[in-house]
Order: C-alpha cells, then sequence, then structure tokens
C-alpha cells in the first residue's frame, strides 16, 4: 500500500478498519486445566517494551519503504511502549476542552484532517516467537493506539484500524517467519476517528496500551456471552452461557464441552457436558452480585476433541444480578439503586493516559475506601483490568463509548454537527458501539451502556441506543445530550443532566418524572470546589426517581515535568507551547496527578457514606443506606471528648437492617449521668465512628466507614478568671505603646497601625503594613474566575490592600489601653477597628462594618465580599500551628461535613493545598481557638466567643493570586496569618459561571462584626 493510499484512507469515514478480527469477549484461554487454575496464560506473549521509533510531523514526510523488513532503522531513536509519543520527547503534548487540535492551525474542510499538522509515528518491533506458538494461529492484539494506524509483519501489509480505546486484534499467521520477525506501525495522531474522539484532555498520540500476540489452539473458543440473571423474587440464579467455538479442521465435529460453575467461596455448585454451543445453569440460592457484595461464581469449560483430549480450557467470572427500571426508578436486585459516583479519565501526571495495572489497583482501593460505589469511563471504554477490579471489589460501571465530538457544535448545533444523520458515519459509530459491548459484556460491574459524551442527537446515536438495547437488554442505555434536543429522547433510558444546580434536578423530579434522573456530570471539582455537595445528595433521601450521579471528575490532568531548575511541577495546557490551549481546564480532579488526595475528597466521603450517625449523649441513631449488608463487619465507636480530651468510650458490634435503622443505648457501669464527669462551662463533643472490624481487599481493620458528630453547648456562661497583670503605657509623640507582663504592643499614631508585638523579647511583626489590619480579600479560586468574582469585587481587594485612615484615636487609664481606628473603605463605608489592652493580658480585637455615613453608596450596590476578617504577617519562624475546630483538612463554610471538630495540628507549608494554579486555600471554620508558635512555644493563642475562620499559609492572598503555577510562588518568607468572621464559600455547581449558593454568601448590606482576644504565649 503507497503513501497516498494511506493518506486517503486515513481521511475516509467509511474506512476505520481493515482485516481487523471482529471483537468478541475478553476472556483468556489456557492450554490445560492445570494452567487455568494458576491463571497463567502461557499462550500469550507481550511485545511491551522498547521499540524503535522515528517521528514525523504528518503522513506525507513518512519514508518509503520503512515498513520492509530490512529496513534500516539503526538511526532510529527508542521509544517505550505503552506510551504517548509526546511524552517521550517526540511532538508536543496539547489540551484543549472542545477545540479540535488542529483549529486556528490550519485550515481543514469540516469533516477532512489536516495535511501537514499530523503528527506520526513509525514503530519497528523485532521479536522471535515461542516455540509452543509454532503450528498454531496467531493473532496480534493491540489494546489501544490513537487514533488510526496501519501495519505490516515482515513487510507484508496486515491491517489498519482507528477507535483509540477498544482492542484492534489481526490474524497474523501467514506472515509469520521462521527465526526473528519485524513488526513495523504507522501511528497518525489524526485520522477521520479524530473527529469522534474529541473528549475534554490531552491531545496525545501512539500505542498507549499493550501490545500482545496470542497462540489459538486447534479447537478455540473464541467468544463468550454470559447472560446471567436473578428470578423467583431474586433468590435463584439463572445464567445462560453461549459460547463461539473455532476450529481449524474444518472436519472435527466430534465436539464437547465439559462445564463446571465454582461458588464465591470455591465450591463445586454444578457440573455437565455438553455437544451445544449453549450451556444454562440454574442455582438455588444465589449469592448475588452487587457493588456491596460482589460475589462471582466462575465456570470453567474445556473444550474436548473426539478422541476426548482437552484442546483448550477458558474461565469466566460470572455476577448473577438484575438492573431494572420501573416506575421511573432504578433497581438493582429488586432495591432502589442510588449512585455515589465519579467520572475517570485513566490518567496519571507521569504517564498521561498510559496507566499501568499498579495505578488501576491504586484507584479501586481508593474509591472503595472514599465510599464510591460507581463510576463513569469518561469517555471512552478503559482497559479490560479496570472491569475485572471493579467485578472483584465492587463497583457499579457505567460503560462509555470512545464517542465525543463536542468541537463540531460547541458553539450551537449546526449542518456539520457530527454524527448527526450522516450516513458515511454510521458504520464508524456501531463499529465503537459493538467494539464495546462485545469485550466487556461478560462483566457483571455494568449497570449501563452509555452512546457517549456531548455528541449533540440524530439517528447514528439512536441507532447505536437501539444496537445496545436489541443486543443486550439486560442493561440500560445512558446519553445526556438529547436533552437539548427532544426529538431524540428515546435515544436514552435515563433523563441525564449535566452540571444542573439542585434546584434544577429538584424541578424536574417534583414534576412527575418520566425517566430516572442522573447527574452523569455534577460538582465541577477544579481547583478548590466541591462546595454545597450535600444539598445533591440530599435530593436522593425526598426523591426515589434521582439515582445519584458521577463527579467531575476523580484526577487532575496536569502534567508532572521538570522546571528549569530541575524541580518536579504540573504542567497545563499552553505550558508546552501549545496552541490553541484551554489551560487548567484540565485540572478538576478530586486527585492530584500524582495520586495525592486533595482537601476535597473527605467531604464526598462524608456525603456517599452508606451509614448516617446521629449521636447524641446517651447513644447513637444508626440509619444503614446500604441494600444488602447489615453492617455487622463493622465496629461502631462512641466517645465524648472536652477540651481534646476523651471522657467517656464505648462500643458495639451491629447488625442493622439494609435500608433499616437502629438506637444503640450507651450503657454506663457506674449508672449516672454523662455531664456528672464534665466541666459545665465548656462545649463537648459526641462523636460516632464505624469501622472495619478485620482487613479487607481494600483497607485494613480500623479504616472508618462512616462518622456523625454532635456538640453540646455548655450550660453556664464560663466565668474567666482574670489574671491582672500591671500595664504600663507609653504615650509618645509618635507611638503609643502598652507593656505588660511578658509581652507588649506599639501602635504608630498618625495611623493607629500595630507596628510592634512582642512576646517573650521576640518580635511577631514581621510587616506593620500587614497586622491585624481589615481584610476582604481572598485569593479567587478557579469557581471565582469561572463566575466574574473579581471583577465584580475587585474593590474589596483595593479596600484591603489601600485603606484610608479616616479617623484615630488612643484613650488610657490606669488599667487599660485602647486604640480606635477608622478607615475609609468602599464607596464612603467605613469600617472600624478597636484595639483594647487590659490587665487580664490580652489584646481583644473588635472589627465593624458601618454604611451610615451620608456618603456611603447604597448597601444594595456594594457587591458581596470575599470574606470579612484581618490579615497579619508573622516571623516565618512560627511554625507549628494548633487549633480546635473543624478540621484537619481545610475547610469552607460549603465544604465543612466531612471534617471533624478536635485539636488538630499542622504547618503553614502542609495548609497549602497543591492546586495546579495557586489560589485560596488552607481556611478552617469552626474555630474556637487557635495558637500559632516557634519551636520554644513562643507566640499567639487567638480566641472568640464565636466560632470563626483562619488559615496560616507560607503567602498572602495577593501572592498566590498572582502566580499561575506553584513553583511560581516565592520562596516563603512569613507566616501569614488571615482570620475572618466568615468567609464566602467556594461553591462549584460549575466552574464557569455558577454562584456560590446564597447562605453561603456575604453581602455589604449585612451587619457585620468581628471580635477576638490575642493573648500571648510565652513559651518555655
Amino acid at each position: 500500500m503507497d503513501k497516498q493510499k494511506r493518506i486517503e484512507i486515513l481521511e475516509n469515514p467509511e474506512i476505520f478498519q481493515d482485516n481487523r478480527i471482529p471483537p468478541s469477549s475478553d476472556h483468556k484461554w489456557y492450554k490445560n486445566r492445570e494452567e487455568a487454575a494458576r491463571g497463567e496464560m502461557s499462550l500469550k506473549k507481550s511485545l511491551n517494551g522498547i521499540w524503535r521509533f522515528m517521528w514525523c510531523p504528518n503522513p506525507d514526510a513518512v519514508p518509503d519503504g520503512f515498513e520492509k523488513k530490512d529496513f534500516n532503522v539503526s538511526g532510529w531513536q527508542d521509544i517505550k511502549v505503552p506510551g504517548h509519543m509526546e511524552l517521550q520527547g517526540y511532538g508536543q503534548p496539547q489540551y484543549t476542552d472542545t477545540s479540535y487540535p488542529w483549529t486556528g492551525r490550519e485550515n481543514v474542510e469540516p469533516h477532512k484532517i489536516p495535511k501537514e499538522i499530523n503528527p506520526t509515528g513509525l514503530y519497528v518491533k523485532s521479536f522471535i516467537l515461542p516455540d509452543q506458538f509454532k503450528d498454531k494461529r496467531c493473532r496480534i492484539h493491540f489494546e489501544g493506539v490513537e487514533t488510526g494506524f496501519f501495519f505490516w509483519l515482515n513487510g507484508v501489509y496486515i491491517g489498519y484500524s482507528e477507535d483509540s480505546y477498544t482492542p484492534a486484534v489481526f490474524d497474523i499467521t501467514n506472515a509469520l517467519e521462521e527465526g526473528g520477525n519485524t513488526l513495523a506501525v504507522q501511528v497518525s495522531r489524526f485520522s477521520s476517528g479524530a473527529w469522534l474522539e474529541d473528549q475534554d484532555f490531552w491531545r496525545m498520540g501512539g500505542i498507549m496500551r499493550e501490545v500482545s500476540i496470542t497462540a489459538v489452539p486447534e479447537i478455540h473458543i473464541r467468544d463468550i456471552d454470559v447472560k446471567a440473571d436473578l428470578v423467583d423474587d431474586y433468590k435463584r440464579g439463572r445464567a445462560e452461557i453461549s459460547f463461539s467455538v473455532d476450529t481449524r479442521d474444518p472436519n472435527c465435529k466430534d465436539i464437547s464441552t465439559e462445564w463446571k460453575l465454582f461458588s464465591p467461596t470455591g465450591e463445586r455448585c454444578g457440573e455437565g457436558k455438553t455437544k451445544k454451543d449453549t450451556i444454562v445453569v440454574e442455582v438455588d440460592n444465589v449469592l448475588p452480585w452487587s457493588a456491596e457484595v460482589p460475589n462471582l461464581y466462575e465456570i470453567l469449560l474445556s473444550v474436548t476433541d473426539s478422541g476426548g483430549n482437552v484442546a483448550e480450557c477458558v474461565t469466566q467470572k460470572i455476577g448473577f444480578r438484575k438492573v431494572e427500571i420501573h416506575d421511573s426508578i432504578l433497581y438493582i436486585n429488586g432495591k432502589r439503586l442510588v449512585l455515589n459516583g465519579v467520572n475517570r479519565h485513566e490518567f496519571s501526571g507521569y504517564k498521561g493516559r498510559a496507566i499501568g495495572k499498579e495505578d488501576m489497583e491504586w484507584d479501586i482501593r481508593f474509591l472503595k475506601q472514599n465510599n464510591f460505589n460507581a463510576v463513569r469511563t469518561s469517555h471512552y471504554p478503559n482497559q479490560s483490568y479496570w472491569y475485572e477490579l471493579c467485578d472483584e471489589y465492587g463497583l457499579y460501571v457505567m460503560d462509555e463509548a470512545n464517542l465525543e465530538t463536542h468541537g463540531t457544535w460547541h458553539m450551537g448545533h449546526n449542518e456539520y454537527t457530527l454524527p448527526g444523520d450522516f450516513p458515511e458515519w454510521k458504520e464508524a459509530c456501531m463499529a465503537r458501539a459493538q467494539a464495546m459491548l462485545e469485550r466487556d459484556k461478560n462483566h457483571p460491574c455494568i449497570f449501563s451502556w452509555s452512546v457517549g459524551n456531548e455528541s449533540w442527537s440524530g439517528k447514528n446515536l439512536f441507532d447505536m441506543s437501539m444496537y445496545f438495547r436489541e443486543r443486550d437488554p439486560s442493561r440500560p442505555v445512558h446519553y445526556e445530550n438529547v436533552c437539548h434536543d427532544r426529538k431524540w429522547e428515546k435515544t436514552t433510558d435515563f433523563e441525564s443532566r449535566m452540571y444542573a444546580s439542585p434546584e434544577m434536578a429538584e424541578e424536574y423530579l417534583s414534576n412527575h418524572p418520566k425517566k430516572p434522573y442522573i447527574l452523569c456530570e455534577y460538582s465541577h471539582a477544579m481547583g478548590n470546589s466541591c462546595g454545597n455537595l450535600s444539598e445533591y445528595t440530599r435530593l436522593a433521601e425526598k426523591y426515589p426517581q434521582y439515582c445519584g450521579g458521577f463527579l467531575w471528575d476523580y484526577i487532575d490532568q496536569s502534567l508532572l515535568v521538570k522546571d528549569m531548575f530541575g524541580r518536579e511541577t504540573m504542567a497545563y495546557g499552553g505550558d508546552f507551547g501549545d496552541r490553541p490551549a484551554d489551560y487548567n481546564f484540565c485540572t478538576n480532579g478530586l486527585l492530584y496527578s500524582d495520586r495525592k488526595v486533595s482537601p476535597k475528597v473527605p467531604e464526598v466521603k462524608y456525603c456517599y457514606q452508606p451509614f448516617k450517625l446521629v449521636p447524641d449523649e446517651n447513644g447513637v441513631y444508626v440509619e444503614n443506606r446500604n441494600l444488602f449488608t447489615d453492617g455487622s463487619d463493622l465496629r461502631l465507636l462512641w466517645t465524648v471528648e472536652q477540651k481534646g480530651v476523651i471522657m467517656e468510650r464505648n462500643e458495639w458490634n451491629i447488625s442493622v437492617m439494609p435500608s433499616g435503622n437502629k438506637y444503640y443505648t450507651v450503657t454506663r457501669a457506674t449508672g449516672g449521668n454523662i455531664k456528672a464527669s464534665l466541666s459545665d462551662t465548656e462545649e463537648y463533643v459526641i462523636t460516632a465512628s464505624l469501622i472495619l472490624k478485620e482487613d479487607k481487599a481494600y483497607a485494613k481493620a480500623g479504616h472508618e466507614c462512616a462518622f456523625g458528630q454532635c456538640v453540646i453547648p455548655p450550660e453556664k456562661t464560663k466565668c474567666n478568671e482574670k489574671n491582672k497583670t500591671k500595664i504600663k503605657i507609653i504615650d509618645g509623640d509618635t507611638v503609643f505603646s502598652v507593656i505588660c507582663d511578658g509581652w507588649s504592643v506599639m501602635y504608630q499614631k498618625q495611623t493607629g497601625k500595630l507596628v510592634s508585638y512582642k512576646v517573650g523579647g521576640k518580635e511577631l511583626v514581621y510587616d506593620s503594613l500587614h497586622t491585624l489590619l481589615p481584610n476582604f480579600w481572598r485569593a479567587p479560586i478557579d469557581n471565582d474566575e469561572g463566575n466574574k468574582m473579581k471583577l465584580r469585587c475587585a474593590g474589596w481587594k483595593t479596600a484591603s490592600l489601600y485603606q484610608n485612615v479616616k479617623e484615630v484615636s488612643f484613650q488610657k487609664d490606669d488599667c487599660s489601653a485602647k486604640v480606635d481606628v477608622t478607615y475609609e473603605i468602599f464607596g464612603g463605608a467605613l469600617c472600624n477597628v478597636t484595639h483594647l489592652i487590659s490587665e487580664d493580658g490580652g489584646l481583644s480585637v473588635e472589627e465593624v462594618w458601618t454604611r451610615n455615613t451620608p456618603n456611603a453608596k447604597d448597601s444594595e450596590d456594594i457587591p458581596e465580599l470575599p470574606c470579612f476578617g484581618v490579615s497579619w504577617k508573622l516571623p516565618l519562624s512560627l511554625q507549628n500551628v494548633t487549633w480546635y475546630g473543624k478540621g484537619p483538612w481545610e475547610t469552607y463554610i460549603d465544604r465543612c461535613e466531612g471534617s471533624k471538630i478536635g485539636i488538630h495540628k499542622t504547618k503553614p507549608e502542609d495548609s497549602m493545598a497543591k492546586y495546579v494554579v495557586p489560589q485560596e486555600c488552607g481556611n478552617h471554620v469552626q474555630t474556637r481557638w487557635v495558637e500559632i508558635t516557634d519551636e520554644k512555644g513562643l507566640g499567639i493563642h487567638i480566641s472568640s466567643d464565636l466560632p470563626f475562620e483562619f488559615s496560616t499559609l507560607p503567602y498572602t492572598c495577593h501572592e498566590l493570586e498572582e502566580a499561575r503555577h506553584l513553583h511560581e510562588l516565592p520562596r516563603p518568607y512569613a507566616t501569614v496569618l488571615r482570620l475572618n468572621a466568615r468567609q464566602k464559600g467556594i461553591g462549584g455547581d460549575n466552574s464557569w459561571g455558577a454562584e456560590v449558593h446564597e447562605p453561603y454568601r456575604i453581602y455589604g448590606k449585612e451587619k457585620l462584626a468581628f471580635s477576638f482576644t490575642v493573648k500571648p504565649c510565652i513559651g518555655l
């Protein structure tokens, strides 16, 4: 095949494969029963590893004859397979969300491909066929190549394939040679298939999944189709197992199949022998499969020839389960199902989408540990091993076809929108649906087939949905985009939405929904996000038609690279000189791209927890949200804590009926009331936790699955015993000082600024421009950027940086000193800050926002405040932070349910969340007190009568705002303390315009006041 012919094939949507073997199930086959028992497939040879490689800017630059066996590749480079070309130094990674990557770089006619900009990789691999493969039919398996490839074996053209995320299998028997063999592959980043792969991800090419050769026995089970069901009120299992047997000898007719079925515990529960191609198995008192209890049966098929000799053995896992929709409610095994899910790209900051088994194993354990029960394979079929893990560990999977054409309609539906009704694109779409279904059909974890993502609507998509229904009636079909075009509503069995607010979801659910309502994408986790998550999850308690959804998304898609100083840093779109680019819009993960956990995770874990725990002084109310398990594998802990000390503790083994509830009562050996041992002037916290009794595959014993807390306020007001200390006041010409026992303060008279605060002789004012001055700004988070907060609220940044002192007064008497400063800060409005130093040894601060000046703007015209509080630059040596409040993770007013009230510790550097673009982070809500000290214990203790918020970071909010990457931040030189009466929420319904929900905003029309007390920590 000449070069020009290859270019024509690449561009032709009607040629998406050549010589490919029809897709089949992903089962493994073995030479005999012993090999099958070990699970070692000897008839498979991996070609993963180092290949020879040459990069070309486009297919026209491919050297003639490179595919020939004797072509000299000694001057070529090495490349690792699997892996992306671009991440190994060949070409440029490019990130775009919806725009096709050639946009603005080359004039490309609709539905054609670039001629000049089409990076093409040439791969060559030599191998020797194992002896046991000889005289057998041999096949080569490409598990994933992006996006179109041709290949040759020993100079003989074998075939062509598109669809980057499903296997391409070819018969290579006739091209194999004795001794050495040479495989040559041409991979182009852009083929006609690229029009169908416009997912929101990095645009990269190459052989990114495994390549292997398999040998096929004389008699071979080519395909297995398991239809496992539950009957008789879900108590009996029935499986119809069909298999296609191929034989090399057409005269070989007398073929038999022996079968043995094993239970989840390994006991034989059925066996037989047949000459037919279908086995029907029935199991009484079946153990059903669910994400809660992933019971897997296993069938062993042994194919024998006419002489009774075993020709091949195949094993197949079977999960008996039933997915149904009745009355617009989604059910699993007869129980209403709520999906606590996440969208998951296959991604690693080090390897891109070429992830390995160790990454997948880490992911499945993480998801189970954090109460996820579902995953959507956004937006392409995953590697087969992932489905095996989901079967084994228990996750409900929405399996999504490799189809997205967002760039053909992101500015609105038009005549070129794909795949639409174009007949020339139909077969390519249908082939993608078929390839996914046929490979994955036997995995019980898959509860739904998804037609694709963001490809508008039309006949081609509808035909794909009908194929899924007709080929596999046991699973409902999902597709979201027809919500824009109700003509094609029957494409989907769900009412699926993206980024609907809780109010929008409730509007549909409260008006006689015709289909189960699913949020296929929600709570956009870009940067500091996932606020008000419980407003979504609580919908499940109110509306049975709400079947949950999938958070967007699992992991940041930043690439980990070295900066100019050799430090590892996270790169996003545009950092490689790639244009067009959508910059950091690829970083929406609950995990950072190195799989470190972000502070968003605890909130998700809490909102998704399978038990609701409501503790009180006498016990714990336990509500079991599970459908099939009673929690007997868990232990219930109940503790009473006061001032960080556990005062009482109880434990129970529990058993609560699925979807039931029970109250566990505390029994006290001494009788009496809990309050007898507690101070009545201090609050106390009651915590209930459910922990694993024993190790599980995904977590160790003691792992916490759920918790609940309640706070009991003090019955009496605490009478503070004032340790009076003699104070000395020095009223100078330019400064005003107060000297106390072990500490002192000094103010500049002209401005009223605190220029010195010394404790034990140590100066704690690093910069008098940032010492207990009013602050109304935060470093904008990604959601703030999207909803134009910077534009609306810019005045508050100015007010935080540049305050006009309107009035200063100093008052004193024998036992106290008072400093009053009034700032004109915004539109003529005023902020008054009062410092009171008294004999009790503390500095009391009160900040009040007022609007009653004659020239103040109407409060309705004053934009909402990002925060209301003060900031203080402390010396860098103050690194030890201890607080009593919500923690240990950062928390915000709309993202704090997953954190516990208690005494926590951190350091400023550890409080810096590693969001790819620096932004507001490290906040802690419901704080009662905080202490910041150096190694000797010198520092400050801050408390308030009302809970407040604080953060301690190595940077100011303005420094964070200026940096576009973490490595751009300067070397820390101070510890920046921010104290707030309140900070606005973070939101997260989406990151491109959604506002923070009303209860979590701060308005200038509100009465705003903040008071707290600073006391010295004298240290050792």
